[in-house]
């Protein structure tokens, strides 16, 4: 019986300090120039996808918010000011210099301070992780806000500058870009252990501002204490994933995140073909390539099989799969392990990528478009 006590003391010692504590962190704010009476919170932790809370009102014609969490949170806020917009011909032009940023930890109390002019110079305040958050936005959206201002201005019919002058704002333009690249760089060399040194690193490399090699170097530079975090994880299952291209054995992809519930496990497709296809119900060119997909199946027959993983809303995701008559296996991205983007490095949509009877990767490819399944079709009918 002791045994068994002595087992159980043992058990509660490991698995406490594990468990995060639920506490309540507290966003205002002392901004002056704010417009409107709402705002909007985007919210990541760093395993989910973003949740979005809209319309939350000004507290005394202030910013206020109250919540709770047990990890940290990156945090962007959205004011509906006129000046922060950047008007294009096709619409307007997003970008980061527009909103306000913040780390919310469990307990903390983040204080917003600053204005607006044509983008937001509004930083966080109280603790450290907002110290290196507010390190880089003070020097970086000042760049990001000129490199837009330039799109902005030759997107006018009315801009009248001839084509010498256009040259000359592109050469400046780019430019800036090199050196809002160059800060960043800077930045995440410095400060990659941080919560906004984590999301920026996993931002700018799915925005083809990082490389694979850079992203292996920096996430192998993160410091201890971050490497239980959700951010950090997702980032090292990035790195990791880098490594599945054309040549690669892959891993076996299981997951109950299916339609009906039931296990898949791409064990049962040993010896032949399968195409990964990489989509979600919002995605336009995932849509478009249905019919490119059904042709394939169609000329095939069961010498390829087909699995869908989305980056969805499941309930968007059934509906989908129901509407475009989509008769293949699928499987939803989950998190951990069943982040199926972040473990094969998946960093645009549609990605599809083509394993042999041998489960090795004999194709890769992002984008939509027929070109890519002539080739797959190739590789598999020449296949001895």
């Amino acid at each position: 019986m002791k045994k068994f006590i002595y087992l159980m003391i043992a058990i509660a010692g490991m698995t406490l300090p594990a468990m995060a504590q639920v506490k309540t962190y507290t966003i205002q704010s002392s901004v002056s120039g704010l417009e409107g009476d709402s705002f909007t919170l985007t919210i990541w932790n760093g395993q989910t996808q973003s949740v979005i809370k809209r319309a939350i009102p000004y507290v005394d014609g202030q910013l206020y918010y109250q919540d709770t969490t047990s990890v940290p949170l990156l945090v962007r806020i959205s004011v509906l000011n006129n000046g922060l917009s950047k008007p294009g011909k096709g619409g307007t032009y997003p970008v980061k210099s527009q909103h306000i940023w913040l780390v919310a930890m469990p307990g903390s109390k983040v204080e917003l301070k600053g204005h607006f002019s044509d983008f937001s110079e509004v930083f966080p305040y109280g603790d450290l992780e907002n110290d290196i958050l507010r390190e880089l936005t003070q020097s970086y959206f000042p760049l990001l806000n000129a490199v837009v201002n330039i799109s902005v201005e030759l997107a006018r019919d009315d801009h009248g500058l001839s084509d010498a002058a256009i040259k000359v704002k592109k050469e400046e333009q780019a430019i800036l870009q090199q050196r809002a690249d160059a800060q960043l760089m800077a930045f995440l060399e410095k400060q990659v252990s941080s919560i906004a040194g984590l999301y920026f690193l996993n931002d700018s490399y799915l925005r083809k501002r990082v490389s694979n090699d850079q992203l292996v170097a920096l996430v192998n530079k993160v410091t201890s204490d971050y490497h239980t975090n959700q951010f950090y994880r997702s980032l090292q299952q990035r790195a990791e994933g880098a490594a599945y291209d054309v040549g690669k054995q892959i891993f076996e992809i299981k997951s109950s995140s299916t339609p009906d519930g039931t296990l898949f496990n791409t064990n049962v497709w040993k010896g032949k073909f399968y195409l990964i296809d990489f989509w979600g119900s919002w995605c336009v060119p995932c849509i478009n390539d249905v019919p490119h997909l059904k042709e394939m199946k169609q000329a095939l027959g069961d010498r390829v099989e087909i699995l869908g993983i989305a980056s969805d809303k499941e309930e968007r995701w059934r509906k989908a799969i129901e509407q475009h008559q989509l008769n293949w296996q699928h499987v939803l991205i989950g998190a951990g392990d069943n982040d199926f983007a972040s473990r094969l490095n998946v960093t645009g949509y549609p990605t599809k990528i083509l394993v042999d009877p041998n489960g090795e990767i004999v194709y890769r490819s992002t984008g939509g478009g027929k070109t890519s399944f002539q080739t797959m079709v190739d590789i598999i009918n020449q296949w001895k």
